[in-house]
């Protein structure tokens, strides 16, 4: 925030002062209730020297030397302290942000509690590198794909409790909402063809956001698809002081729903993780236009944010009673969040270098009043009235059925059919799968019959679970589950996916590899994509920004290469030409050829696990069925039947002996057994955490994929040779009755992109060519298609 008069600054370090001395007693006293700081501070090859920071103290100071130029007078401070909650270095990585910063705030929304995340800082600073991560590597990801892996985590090993999970992305560009998940505007080409969300007010003061859709999710991978296609959609553009500047405010949500096993009790909580546009000055990045515009509106909503924050805490120590939520939309989302029933913390990220020193001041200085604001927050607990009508009817029906037996009125029955005993065993099953204590089986009308038909159904399912467990006959890997709690058809499921996943993978091992040797355009048939990607552009990296520019410096413009490429005029003629000199010297070249690299190894490490996995099962079928055949040798000496028994001293002591051998025998069956189970389990818990690597390294490398088709759309448009046409590479592409499988005889067509002239229709220019175009599943819920239309939108915001 700009601070250029006296008084204000004045205050400001009066402010600055109560803080370095009495703002750790204030927030030991009362930890829980005040929004927690966080300092981080970017990477930088050159920092000023100007600051430094105590680990222990979680202090950040800064020794500023006075400006020459000032004058002889100049009694400007030099000198600043601020402490803060945590001060997080250069040198941290983005799993140690998400331990201390974003792990206490899902598990306090698993647990029932509101919680917010946003980082606040200028443009530059590393915003939404914290928050979403960087889009090259996957040691990079931000706080919300990791809380998203921890909150499905926490799904998949929760056996007493049931989870539900919702998501919306809103984003907020010039003080109007957008909702970036919409499902019913995929193919947008410009902001203004998303839905507005609209800010609505009930009676009791709630907040409540129209056409804002809520996507329920049942996987991670679901989870991540819709980040990235709100990324894609998200408001980026150049600016002298970021190559990938938000234009926007954006609220990413995960909406939690928990239900205890067998209690009536619901828990309710949302997770917020707000990434906010960046303050900047116009002085420092030149901004006209239209960026100056989008300038405006940010520092203005950011504004309006202080304005909130100082009322907060004059309601604390002034008794003020009026808090200017309603001044702009992002106050009036955030509103729980500040000052209400909600866990909050903030990441102020700051710039090392000299010229952004003032700035990170600044921040540091709206953190300190960030700190004095408390909020309340409460458990969110609810009684579903469903759960409690349930249990009353069951606990009716069992009162009825014993009161039948205490009088006497239960009737022998008649004999039953084939088909009712089968539907008394559906009903026992359910029974036995169904969760909670309060459970029911309900037979219908009582009979003496049914009776005993339902206690020899459970007792065959009784004793057919014991020899599961004792390793009986067909047990197979069902000694898995025994030992380890899990659940065996499960397990086997989805290590016939991960089989298929696999096979599939070599497939798409193959294509990088052609794409490696730039032999473009092989496609792959229908039956061997079961699932497509759903590419995304993210926002770049913010820990990569531009060096300061001068005020009247001419502005680069986005995908202008022409400065630095050096392209022959004849090879511009011809569009496929055109493409490999450009993609040979295009920047993240080198990126994207790693994350090739690095998909290729986790492919590799993904087969070697999955034969270990299965050579694992395989041992423990095989051991199973030697314990078998021991149990029947037991058996047959039990009875005699492998010598003669004449009573003698010397037959029973060989009978013992035989028996001894049998059992030794089995019991090293067992620890081999044993031993094979824990390799299963190792392997198969490798392979998961695999899977999820190599499902963000794809949707990198279609990020990188769409980044660079949209980068050489527009060097190529600016080269004069006019536009690409997509359609074109589509229809040359498409065979007859099925356009997701083809012939070798297409490669050709498929890699070279086809030029239009530049009078063709806007509409068709917009979408970039399907360079090494991958089949895409039709069913996903964003096609392709749609994902260039986003880019060719998000290039002209």
């Amino acid at each position: 925030m700009n601070r250029d008069d006296d008084d204000t600054i004045r205050d400001e370090d009066q402010d600055d002062a109560t803080s370095t001395l009495n703002g750790d007693e204030g927030q030991q006293a009362d930890e829980e209730s005040n929004i927690r700081i966080f300092l981080r501070v970017k990477p930088s090859k050159k920092p000023s020297g100007f600051f430094s920071w105590d680990d222990d103290a979680n202090m950040m100071k800064y020794d500023i030397p006075k400006d020459i130029a000032a004058g002889l007078i100049n009694n400007s401070r030099t000198s600043y302290k601020f402490r803060f909650d945590s001060v997080i270095g250069m040198e941290a990585k983005q799993e140690e942000v998400f331990d201390r910063v974003g792990r206490p705030c899902v598990e306090s929304a698993l647990n029932g509690f509101n919680s917010t995340v946003f980082a606040y800082g200028q443009t530059g600073s590393g915003k939404t590198f914290t928050i979403t991560g960087g889009a090259e590597r996957y040691e990079d990801r931000g706080l919300i794909p990791r809380a998203l892996s921890l909150i499905f985590e926490r799904m998949r090993n929760t056996s007493q409790a049931q989870i539900i999970a919702q998501i919306s992305y809103l984003e907020i560009y010039n003080n109007q909402g957008y909702d970036l998940l919409d499902p019913n505007h995929e193919s947008t080409k410009s902001l203004d063809d998303l839905p507005r969300v609209a800010m609505l007010e009930d009676e009791d003061g709630n907040c409540h956001l129209r056409n804002l859709s809520m996507h329920p999710v049942t996987t991670e991978e679901d989870a991540l698809n819709l980040l990235f296609l709100g990324d894609t959609n998200r408001a980026v553009s150049e600016t002298a002081m970021n190559l990938a500047s938000s234009r926007s405010h954006c609220i990413f949500t995960v909406s939690l729903e928990t239900r205890r096993v067998g209690s009536e009790v619901v828990l309710r909580s949302k997770l917020h993780l707000v990434d906010l546009a960046g303050s900047e000055r116009a002085h420092k990045t030149g901004a006209k236009g239209q960026l100056l515009r989008e300038a405006a509106y940010i520092n203005t909503s950011l504004h309006y944010l202080e304005m909130v924050i100082v009322a907060l805490h004059e309601k604390n120590t002034k008794g003020r009673t009026h808090i200017p939520y309603r001044n702009s939309m992002m106050t009036s989302v955030l509103r729980d969040s500040l000052g209400g029933n909600c866990k909050t913390v903030m990441v102020a990220t700051v710039s090392p270098e000299k010229d952004q020193t003032d700035e990170s001041v600044s921040t540091c200085r709206f953190a300190q009043r960030v700190a004095r604001v408390k909020n309340d927050a409460r458990l969110n607990e609810e009684v579903d009235p469903s759960v409690i009508i349930r249990q009353l009817k069951a606990r009716v029906a069992s009162l009825e059925e014993e009161l039948a037996i205490l009088k006497g009125d239960v009737n022998e029955g008649a004999e039953l059919k084939d088909y009712e005993i089968d539907k008394l065993r559906q009903k026992c099953l359910n029974f036995v799968n169904d969760s909670e204590p309060s459970a029911h089986l309900a037979m219908g009308e009582f009979t003496y019959t049914k009776m005993k038909a339902c206690f020899d159904i459970l007792k065959s399912m009784a004793n057919a679970a014991g020899e599961a467990a004792a390793g009986g006959p067909n047990s197979g890997v069902k000694l898995i589950s025994a030992g380890t709690g899990g659940n065996n058809q499960e397990l086997e499921q989805r290590v016939h996916e991960l089989e298929q996943l696999v096979q599939q993978r070599d497939n798409e091992i193959a294509i990088m590899v052609n794409m490696i040797r730039k032999e473009h355009g092989a496609t792959i048939p229908a039956e061997l994509l079961t699932r497509g990607f759903v590419g995304y552009t993210s926002n770049q990296d913010e820990h990569e920004s531009k060096p300061q520019k001068k005020q009247n410096a001419p502005k680069k413009q986005p995908g202008d290469y022409t400065s630095t490429l050096v392209v022959d005029s004849a090879v511009l003629e011809d569009p496929a030409k055109a493409f490999e000199a450009f993609k040979a010297q295009y920047p993240k070249n080198d990126a994207i050829r790693d994350n090739k690299i690095a998909l290729k190894r986790k492919y590799d490490a993904a087969k070697t696990l999955a034969s270990d996995v299965n050579d694992a099962r395989n041992q423990i079928k095989a051991l199973t069925l030697k314990i078998e055949k021991l149990r029947k040798q037991q058996a047959i000496a039990d009875e005699g039947l492998l010598g003669v028994d004449d009573g003698s001293p010397g037959s029973d002591a060989a009978a013992s002996a035989a028996r001894a051998e049998l059992e030794a025998a089995e019991q090293k069956l067992k620890a081999d057994i044993d031993t094979h189970k824990i390799a299963y389990k190792k392997g198969f818990n490798e392979l998961s955490e695999l899977k999820k690597e190599i499902q963000h390294i794809q949707k990198m490398l279609e990020m990188g994929r769409i980044k660079l088709q949209k980068d050489f759309d527009l060097w190529y448009q600016r080269q004069g040779k006019g536009a690409l046409l997509t359609e074109t590479l589509l229809a040359q592409a498409k065979p007859e009755g099925n356009q997701f499988t083809g012939s070798r005889s297409q490669k050709s067509d498929l890699s070279k992109p086809t030029k239009i002239s530049p009078e063709r229709p806007e509409s068709a220019s917009r979408k970039p060519p399907a360079w090494n175009a991958e089949v895409k599943d039709p069913k996903r819920f964003s096609s392709s298609q749609s994902l260039r239309s986003s880019v060719a939108r998000q290039s002209t915001a």
